[in-house]
């Protein structure tokens, strides 16, 4: 017999994992919803935190245009550098030309 002041815990996870340190964690939620942003609508820091702000552009008809506010992101200041260097990186490697002699 269950033990009453056992609390049943069930965690959800997707299967897939994120290296921290030497350790594995589970990725509980990976089905967040895909939003294109073209918009900063937050950029600052307080404390350590970094606040960020993106929103999607919404052109509709004869309407006047206006900005949806997608994702509301807070970050460590160590968290903010990786994704600076992370994205950093990615623009680079799009910006470059491509190699027409290595095309099959």
């Amino acid at each position: 017999m269950a033990d009453e002041n056992t609390p049943n815990e069930v965690t959800l996870s997707s299967g897939r994992k994120v290296a921290v340190g030497s350790e594995w964690w589970d990725i509980r939620k990976d089905d967040a919803p895909c939003c294109f942003v073209d918009f900063i609508t937050e950029a600052r820091h307080f404390n350590g935190t970094v606040y960020l702000g993106l929103g999607s552009g919404i052109i509709d008809a004869n309407n006047a245009g206006m900005v949806d506010v997608v994702s509301r992101l807070r970050m460590n200041l160590g968290t903010a550098q990786a994704i600076h260097s992370l994205l950093g990186q990615m623009i680079s490697d799009a910006l470059k030309p491509i190699d027409h002699s290595k095309a099959n």
